[in-house]
């Protein structure tokens, strides 16, 4: 059992209903690479990594649900709506992944303080680091990342 399952077992509720958000968010994400896969306009090698970013995706929601369920809750089976953009090019595609992927980013982050238990807030920035990991890729493919010059400015 991992230490954020065996956390669970004795949440607090606040962070059980801030998990289940976190699944119903994960749920909105692995939908919108579904839903952009079925488009057919994703070359083969943007494809393959949308995948990766949808099994991320799957990997987080999975977690969440067995800590929800550890905690003796029911994990919600809801998904996050989020507002569709036309999607009619590949640009269009990794511009709404972009989106989706920093409202993951920026939810997590957000979420840190606020829960009570460690091992969730460690589960949560772990999370959140590969969310920031899907944007910077996702900056790249798209252009629009500045050239990297340093990892830390003061």
């Amino acid at each position: 059992m991992t230490t954020f399952v065996a956390a669970a077992e004795k949440a607090d509720p606040g962070d059980i209903a801030t998990l289940n958000a976190a699944i119903e968010l994960e749920r909105a994400g692995i939908k919108a690479y579904v839903d952009a896969a079925a488009t057919g306009l994703l070359p083969k090698e943007i494809l393959a990594i949308a995948s990766g970013f949808a099994a991320d995706h799957t990997a987080h929601r999975d977690a969440l649900i067995a800590a929800v369920k550890a905690s003796g809750n029911t994990p919600s089976t809801k998904t996050a709506a989020i507002a569709y953009p036309p999607l009619k090019t590949t640009n269009d595609i990794l511009a709404f992944a972009m989106v989706v992927e920093r409202k993951a980013a920026s939810t997590y982050l957000s979420v840190i303080p606020d829960l009570k238990d460690p091992a969730f807030r460690q589960a949560a920035a772990s999370i959140l680091g590969v969310e920031t990991t899907h944007v910077a890729l996702l900056a790249q493919a798209l252009g629009t990342g500045p050239a990297y010059k340093s990892g830390f400015t003061t």
